[in-house]
């Protein structure tokens, strides 16, 4: 990793897998439950399937990630090079995620801002975009948050 501020969200993000790559963001999936199953959302089941099961009704619940799994994305930017680490997610209004991630930053080997972006969808992926694109300018991990 080239910058020193690593980029993490949640897949309420709904960023394409281009631009995750491209910003070089770790997006850790919720769970989503439909029916009897419980799939992660962005690699067990797409937006457009998540979609398709609103739209016909059928019942589809949701469970934050784990803090573990924040915590293993915290690990992974600090092992690849990164100083700090901001990770954004969507309205701790709707989801326990942030909650999660703000247990995981207490133990992460780097410094972790967590921030409750008030938002969800695309919004959050904005979000964190504008952060990658402050960090890849070298901007701190301040300059960053503030984007």
């Amino acid at each position: 990793m080239s910058r020193h501020v690593a980029i993490v969200t949640d897949s309420t993000a709904y960023l394409p897998p281009a631009a995750l790559r491209r910003h070089h963001i770790n997006a850790v999936p919720l769970t989503v439950v439909l029916g009897d199953q419980a799939l992660e959302e962005g690699t067990e089941i797409s937006a457009r399937s998540l979609a398709e099961a609103l739209r016909q009704r059928h019942a589809v619940t949701t469970s934050r990630p784990s803090p573990a799994m924040f915590a293993e994305a915290y690990r992974a930017a600090a092992e690849a090079g990164a100083d700090g680490v901001i990770s954004l997610h969507l309205s701790a209004e709707f989801s326990g995620t942030y909650d999660a991630a703000v247990l995981a930053a207490r133990e992460a080997p780097v410094p972790v801002r967590v921030v409750d972006t008030g938002v969800v969808a695309m919004a959050l992926g904005f979000c964190a975009l504008a952060a990658a694109e402050a960090a890849e300018a070298g901007g701190s991990l301040d300059e960053a948050v503030a984007a």
